[in-house]
């Protein structure tokens, strides 16, 4: 008998062993980790993209690694990753904590199947309708919605009297209100309280986000360590509070459009929302992740400055109606839930991408004085006057923003998808539940594509005749079925802004230049450049 039992757990062991050697056999190359962590301890924790690129030109342009309870995918060609993000089976994203155990699927950057198609499309036809088609009737408007934006900046500079200011905050403020408009249908008075504890709550859960990579993989992670309890309280709480501040938005503009909230698209969370205060006002608590103490303030959705435009939210209220009064069964995709979480996706991949862009392209404009010249000379001579701004028309202004997507790719990693099913890429075998990772920072500073890749130079995106080159290893935007849809609407506000302020200013350096090590930037949800101060001459 003992014999037999033996016999049955050496068969089961080996075909056990057999099995998974097999599977192993057709998965990419890669190095090998440790059980459990996987390859996470290797990883550079303040620049794991420097990391990744080193293993793809040591494993070749696609290469698998465990991270943690993740089986990663890493692809540094921009050939496979077109292949792979134009199939449906790459739509996915990967099964990370944050993403999945925090988001729970919600929104449309952590969405998935029929939710994410339904919201994409929306979103999409949205955007275009604004004027964020090249040929569109109401691109004037839109570019009209933008200027304003960047004339409060630009009166902010004039405002400071050659004083050194911090250009990344006032960009932010401006473009903030910008993505505002769009998205709220509502802009922020430049000093009002609760704008700069929304901007708080944004920028720290962005980088609670960067520091807490470990708990994506290892979930378990968070009853450990102290650390990552406070960082995941920090995101939920986060969270909660910009949900309760767009229920406040959302209140008023509701009775600005005579709308009523859909009985089964209320959020149950929120029912005594309205009930903290006299006049109904939201508290806004100020948390502080390294203080006990918090700070409490009122929020009173008077101060909002209205738009006459159409937004984001506009149409989602009327969608909303639409399809709850008549019952179709694609209603349930359009809650006051998925709203918040919708709602704060477009805020954040708006405003954070778009002025993390503008502030390395002011760095390296004021690091760079010959190139900035250039620029103006060109924004003047195309545009002697005060106008609306034609990206198409201004080459070497276009080349300059290019290289600088180039240089310091925004976000280095790239989005994360995740794989619905099993299947092929590459000649090898992608199992269900990976994470492929589209390597941006391999791609974009490739020797064999780009000479000289560390090197910043603008020149390199203008042919012989003059015209802006595309190359297709260039993807700042990502590419296929989930390539953000908002990278016209990014491309106009950056050229707009940087326009009107050459016209006006000479941007320099008022603080010392950045180190080696400081230009490398800091990995959050985005790279983010080093903080410095800038001296805006008048022309």
């Amino acid at each position: 008998m003992d014999f037999l039992f033996l016999w049955l757990g050496t068969f089961v062991l080996g075909f056990y062993i057999f099995k998974k050697i097999n599977q192993w056999k057709n998965l990419p190359p890669g190095p090998w980790g440790l059980p459990i962590v996987g390859y996470l301890p290797f990883l550079d924790s303040k620049q794991p993209h420097l990391t990744l690129t080193k293993l793809s030109q040591q494993y070749g342009p696609i290469y698998g690694i465990g991270m943690g309870s993740i089986f990663t995918v890493v692809l540094s060609d921009h050939k496979l990753i077109r292949e792979a993000f134009s199939k449906d089976v790459f739509s996915g994203r990967a099964p990370l904590y944050l993403t999945h155990g925090i988001m729970k699927g919600n929104g449309i950057i952590c969405a998935e199947g029929a939710l994410w198609k339904d919201q994409r499309k929306l979103i999409t036809s949205w955007l275009k309708s604004f004027g964020m088609s090249k040929h569109s009737m109401a691109r004037d408007r839109l570019e009209h919605r933008i200027a304003t934006g960047v004339q409060e900046l630009i009166q902010n500079i004039r405002e400071a009297s050659g004083s050194p200011v911090y250009l990344s905050n006032m960009i932010t403020h401006s473009v903030g209100n910008v993505v505002n408009d769009l998205i709220f249908g509502f802009k922020f008075p430049q000093e009002d309280k609760t704008w700069h504890w929304f901007r708080k709550i944004q920028e720290e859960g962005c980088h609670e986000m960067g520091v807490a990579g470990v708990v994506n993989f290892l979930p378990f992670v968070r009853f450990i360590y102290p650390s990552i309890q406070n960082t995941i309280k920090v995101l939920v709480r986060g969270q909660a509070q910009t949900h309760r501040l767009y229920a406040s938005i959302i209140s008023r503009r509701r009775q600005m459009l005579e709308l009523q909230t859909p009985e089964k698209a209320k959020y149950p969370e929120h029912a005594n929302l309205f009930n903290e205060h006299p006049e109904g006002f939201i508290k806004c608590v100020k948390y502080s992740k390294h203080a006990s103490n918090t700070e409490v303030h009122y929020f009173d959705p008077k101060v909002l400055i209205g738009s006459k435009d159409k937004c984001i939210l506009d149409n989602f209220l009327m969608e909303q109606k639409r399809r709850y009064e008549n019952g179709e069964e694609n209603a349930l995709f359009m809650t006051d839930k998925q709203m918040y979480f919708l709602l704060a996706d477009m805020f954040g991949a708006g405003l954070d991408t778009t002025s993390t862009t503008l502030s390395w392209y002011l760095l390296y404009m004021a690091l760079y004085q010959e190139e900035q010249e250039r620029v103006r000379k060109e924004i003047i001579t195309v545009y002697p006057e005060e106008c609306q701004v034609d990206s198409s028309k201004l080459t070497y202004l276009m080349a300059t923003v290019c290289e600088t997507q180039r240089i310091r790719s925004i976000v280095p990693m790239g989005i994360p998808h995740g794989c619905l099913h099993d299947t092929y890429l590459g000649g090898y075998r992608i199992p269900k539940g990976a994470m492929v990772v589209p390597l941006q920072w391999a791609i974009h500073m490739d020797p064999n594509v780009w000479e000289d890749p560390y090197d910043f130079k603008p020149s390199r995106w203008i042919d012989e005749e003059g015209n802006l080159l595309k190359p297709f290893e260039f993807i700042p935007f990502q590419t296929g079925k989930r390539m953000c849809p908002g990278d016209e609407l990014s491309r106009m506000i950056s050229v707009g802004l940087i326009a009107r302020l050459f016209r006006s200013f000479r941007v320099r350096l008022a603080s010392k230049p950045p180190t080696e090590e400081e230009m490398q930037g800091k990995v959050g949800v985005t790279l983010s450049a080093p903080e410095a101060l800038f001296m805006c001459e008048p022309l």
